[in-house]
């Protein structure tokens, strides 16, 4: 089996604070912050990993917040390489944030697929006292009620969704119940999507590649916890750690084949399967 693998850009913050990113780092400066979602295609399967979102009250916040950013409706992104929401058969959820759920209800045709501890533990924290309201702040709210009148699966740790796609739990590191998903080609081998469990290369390969591993500033889970799914993580790749897939970094345009459109959004061609055409052969390379 062979999939093509997109990551596709929907938004960005300029000038995001590095603090936020890796623990006890609190000197690192600012990255640019990409917002992204992946795209499986094979001969007759479309599937996204996370859907992103698209809400102009969060956009406006988060500009607010942060400064210069661009944003543009995930489905929109999706039409750039080809791609229409009626087609996608499939949703992967890494995790229950509004900006990797946000956008289920466009893709109303998909089979959503998360894992049960990610939407049991959220509905567990909305029934604490709001002093714990750190534990939702980031949540989609309505996810589970989506859930609930949709085709979806509530997954229990590690299942196969389609041939050559594996979702495998993360519990208990960004949040209760994250994800990954592991799409393994005969072609080239195994890419694994951690959701935000990576933000950069760096929390893997050291800041200012130094090596030692920089456990994610946001999340619910332990360090302890996080640094013994990174050693495992990298494990599964051999530690080719450009076989890693996030969300949430701007080298990803310099270590894949990629395009950048006149807003600044970018298209990452991780790999291409027969009889798919590149969607960013024919467009501008990023720098």
């Amino acid at each position: 089996m062979n999939w093509s693998i997109w990551i596709l850009e929907y938004g960005y913050v300029a000038r995001f604070p590095a603090s936020n990113l890796f623990a006890a780092q609190p000197n690192e400066g600012h990255r640019r912050m990409p917002y992204c979602f992946g795209l499986l295609r094979s001969a007759d399967r479309c599937v996204l990993v996370d859907t992103g979102f698209a809400d102009p009250a969060i956009h406006d916040r988060l500009t607010a917040k942060y400064g210069e950013t661009r944003w543009r409706d995930p489905v929109d992104v999706l039409a750039r390489v080809g791609g229409r929401a009626e087609e996608v058969d499939t949703v992967l959820l890494t995790h229950n944030h509004f900006d990797h759920a946000g956008r289920v209800d466009a893709f109303d045709a998909a089979h959503v697929h998360i894992q049960r501890r990610e939407i049991e533990s959220y509905l567990a924290a909305t029934a604490r006292p709001a002093r714990f309201e750190f534990l939702t702040r980031s949540c989609q709210a309505d996810l589970p009620q989506q859930l609930a009148t949709r085709p979806a699966t509530l997954v229990d740790g590690v299942a196969e969704v389609a041939d050559g796609v594996e979702l495998r739990p993360a519990h208990d590191t960004h949040t209760a119940g994250s994800q990954l998903v592991a799409v393994t080609n005969d072609a080239d081998g195994t890419w694994v999507f951690a959701g935000d469990n990576v933000y950069s290369y760096e929390n893997l390969e050291g800041i200012g590649g130094d090596g030692v591993l920089a456990p994610i500033a946001m999340t619910t889970g332990s360090a302890a916890a996080w640094l013994d799914f990174a050693d495992d993580l990298l494990a599964g790749v051999g530690g080719e750690t450009r076989r890693i897939l996030p969300f949430h970094e701007a080298a990803v345009w310099d270590r894949f084949p990629s395009t950048v459109f006149d807003d600044g959004l970018h298209v990452a061609e991780v790999s291409l399967a027969g009889g798919h055409p590149s969607v960013v052969s024919a467009g501008r390379w990023a720098p």
